[in-house]
């Protein structure tokens, strides 16, 4: 990842000039501020570009073409006079930004005007099909196959934007050092598409919401497939029909892929969820797209009780400490998961059941005999999944007391996550109305200053670092004129989340909108511009301080690594005050009370901090100690969000996430974790970083996790004898072994230790293949 450095100059003033002028009004001509200030932005990006080598050039958009408008190229030159073989050595139409995907254009030359026309596709992408339709739903025609069937070459489809290319100089024929991008979008019957969010409910089921959208008469949820060579291909399927902005399909099985094989999954193509708004005019573009592979990471299918002594045999323990801690998951793609057991710990109760008791295989020496038992009810976290527990042996006198042991366990074990998610959004007003918006914001916001000292940016391309420049200044608006590839939504979002993500010194942000006909980001933050400043400072300082204090020269790489995350274990707390007042907004906003228990601020200063604040400061002491580091989003246990880190030792990626490393029973569990481990617990989403660049940070081996190198791990058969030993000498233990370890296999090298140690009873758990014993329960 490039990592760039702002110090006090022109660049730093051009970005505070930016905050007064992008959304002034044009009456009577720019006065000689606004003059200034306008050269200024336009050198700030200028300064930026020069940092990247970029391969296109952008021209501006082009809005709203018909469905069956032909794209023009007037020409200087005669095709039949060159060397093309191909109109595509000319020209050409992709479905993505990263111009992977030809649209599938025909094209028509008239020799005569020397005009190039580029045609839509023979056959549209993001098509309806009429599949499980019926004459209630728009656009269904009992003759068709499709819906509002336009006919060949006649319809761009229902795509949110595409990308013309141009490779020549239209003048002399001659090839472009770099070819030109013209992003274009259709006119829609319904001029909207729908902005599709997506969150996993209590029972595990994917709930996807969307905004409402003016002129929608109903909305499709549908699958469109995609694959690596062709990008998006034939019509979609409704897999549901619906007049509300939200769909919960009926059950996690349509989700299922285990059953392919994950090299047969990349050949074929790909499943892709999306909603699109419909009339009976015709629909609007599909919305952003969600891949089946990733949804079934994240939806649960079943308890795995093959990873469980039994079904029977886990909720049925003899004594109160034999409790399970957590229940294995089998996920829709297949992969096993370690997720905790709620216990209704309110609703535990002693029963007497009449049990049937025999020795011989016959049963003829069968009796009935009175069994007293206490139940406790559960539900394993994130799933729709539920059981009861059943404690065999306990005493009348004590039982509740011994309970409450179990619930001080879950609770210590409980893994923590929550950060807010900001959201950028396009605003659906008048150009005069968002106007007058932004120029309100403006003056709200007031314009930013130039700090006393610049901030290092994280970004992987000109438009990253440009955002990010401008929102570490606080600015309320940021002008896009120099950046035409900014009217590609995607890619601009894609840009928008990196600079917020991987910049911890951008304080506040809480949402951002595009307006002002895709020329400015009005972006709205949490707190005043300076107060802002005075926390950078603040952070800034005691960044400084911190690595001085516990960083030295002669420290490798990977002590500098085990240093930072050692400091934060120690001296910060998780704000689970934060969490469930974040939760309560759905992580889009928290009360000012909370706000920087979201930011580095919290946990350097605070003391105090949720997932994201932890992973911001993380970052910084990083990169202060000269380390390369990330901050990576997702979920924990596929349903919280979450975030952590990733930093590079000696030139490889290795995952830390320190808010969870620092628990009381099980610590750094998730230290130096391949990808292949991690993905039990932590689920990547693809926020953090430029889509293009996600392959880049992988996280492949194990060799520094830290009971590898603290000689802390043992193999199931050779783990046994240094359990005891720790436990005679401290009274607990912790050791690793399999990420994989079962409930039978933790039982039986429990129960090992138990003899050799000399007792009936050790209390413990696991997760993740990390073993924790105790003789103090």
């Amino acid at each position: 990842m490039k990592r760039k450095h702002y110090r006090a100059g022109i660049s730093l003033l051009a970005a505070a000039a930016l905050a007064f002028t992008a959304c002034q009004g044009t009456e009577g001509g720019p006065d000689s501020r606004e003059e200034e200030a306008s050269a200024a932005a336009q050198e700030l990006a200028r300064s930026i570009r020069q940092k990247y080598d970029e391969q296109y050039d952008y021209t501006d958009p082009v809005p709203g073409i018909a469905r069956d408008e032909k794209l023009t190229l007037q020409l200087g030159f005669d095709i039949y006079d060159t060397d093309f073989t191909e109109y595509t050595q000319i020209v050409n139409v992709y479905q993505d930004a990263e111009l992977k995907h030809p649209a599938g254009s025909h094209f028509e030359w008239d020799a005569e005007t020397k005009e190039l026309s580029v045609t839509p596709p023979r056959w549209e992408a993001g098509g309806i099909s009429a599949a499980g339709l019926d004459e209630s739903d728009p656009g269904y025609d009992p003759a068709q196959d499709s819906l509002f069937d336009k006919g060949e070459l006649k319809d761009w489809g229902n795509l949110p934007r595409y990308y013309m290319v141009r490779y020549v100089d239209t003048e002399t024929g001659e090839t472009l050092d770099k070819p030109v991008v013209t992003v274009f979008t259709v006119d829609h019957e319904v001029s909207r598409a729908p902005e599709m969010s997506m969150e996993i409910n209590e029972e595990g089921l994917p709930v996807f919401h969307w905004n409402e959208v003016p002129g929608a008469e109903k909305y499709y949820v549908m699958t469109v497939n995609w694959s690596e060579e062709n990008g998006y291909s034939g019509n979609g399927f409704v897999m549901g029909s619906t007049e509300e902005t939200e769909w919960i399909p009926d059950s996690a099985a349509r989700f299922v892929i285990d059953s392919v094989s994950e090299n047969d999954r990349q050949e074929v193509y790909e499943t892709c969820y999306c909603v699109i708004a419909v009339s009976e005019d015709g629909t609007s573009a599909i919305s952003n797209v969600f891949d089946v592979k990733d949804i079934a990471r994240m939806v649960p299918y079943a308890e795995e009780t093959a990873m469980s002594i039994s079904k029977e045999g886990s909720d049925y323990v003899e004594s109160f400490e034999a409790m399970p801690a957590y229940k294995w998951v089998r996920m829709c793609d297949g992969t096993l998961v370690q997720k905790i057991i709620n216990y209704d710990f309110e609703s535990a109760e002693p029963v007497t059941e009449t049990w049937a008791e025999y020795e011989k295989e016959d049963m003829s020496d069968l009796q009935l005999v009175e069994m007293n038992l206490v139940k406790v009810p559960y539900s394993i976290d994130g799933t729709g999944f539920t059981g009861v527990a059943v404690i065999e042996k306990y005493d009348p006198d004590t039982w509740e007391d011994e309970l409450e042991k179990i619930r001080n366990r879950q609770e210590k074990l409980r893994t923590k996550g929550g950060t807010r998610i900001p959201v950028l959004t396009q605003e659906d007003t008048a150009e005069e109305e968002t106007q007058q918006e932004a120029d309100s914001v403006n003056e709200n916001g007031g314009a930013v200053t130039e700090p006393e000292q610049g901030y290092e940016v994280t970004a992987n391309s000109a438009l990253s670092e440009y955002l990010a420049v401008n929102m570490m200044n606080a600015s309320p608006v940021i002008s896009l004129a120099d950046f035409p590839e900014s009217s590609d939504q995607s890619y601009l979002q894609d840009a928008w989340e990196e600079a917020v993500y991987q910049n911890p010194m951008i304080l506040g942000v809480t949402n951002a909108s595009i307006c002002g006909n895709g020329k400015m980001l009005a972006v709205t933050y949490d707190t005043e511009a300076d107060a802002i400043r005075e926390k950078q400072e603040e952070i800034a300082a005691e960044t400084e301080r911190v690595v001085s204090e516990i960083i030295t020269d002669d420290m490798s790489e990977l002590e500098k690594e085990m240093a930072i995350n050692q400091y934060l274990c120690d001296t910060a707390e998780y704000d689970t005050a934060a969490l469930e007042n974040a939760g309560e907004n759905d992580f889009e906003d928290v009360d000012d009370e909370f706000n920087d228990s979201f930011t580095p601020y919290g946990v350097l200063l605070n003391k105090a901090g949720v997932c994201s604040s932890y992973a911001g400061a993380f970052k910084l002491l990083a990169e202060e100690a000269g380390l390369e580091c990330i901050v990576v989003t997702g979920y924990l246990d596929g349903e919280l969000p979450h975030a952590w880190n990733k930093v590079k030792i000696d030139g490889e990626w290795q995952i830390v996430d320190s808010t969870n490393n620092d628990s009381e029973l099980i610590f750094n569990a998730l230290l130096n974790l391949p990808d292949t481990a991690a993905d039990k617990v932590l689920v990547e989403d693809e926020r953090y970083v430029l889509d293009s660049k996600l392959d880049s940070y992988q996280a492949n081996t194990d060799e520094k996790e830290y009971y590898h190198i603290n000689n802390r791990f043992y193999e199931q058969d050779q783990i046994t004898a240094p359990l005891t030993e720790e436990l005679r000498e401290e009274g607990t233990a912790l050791l690793r072994t399999d990420y994989t370890l079962s409930d039978e296999q933790f039982m039986t090298i429990a129960q090992q230790a138990a003899d050799r140690y000399g007792t009936d009873e050790l209390g413990g758990c696991y997760w993740m293949g990390v073993i924790y014993l105790t003789d103090e329960y």
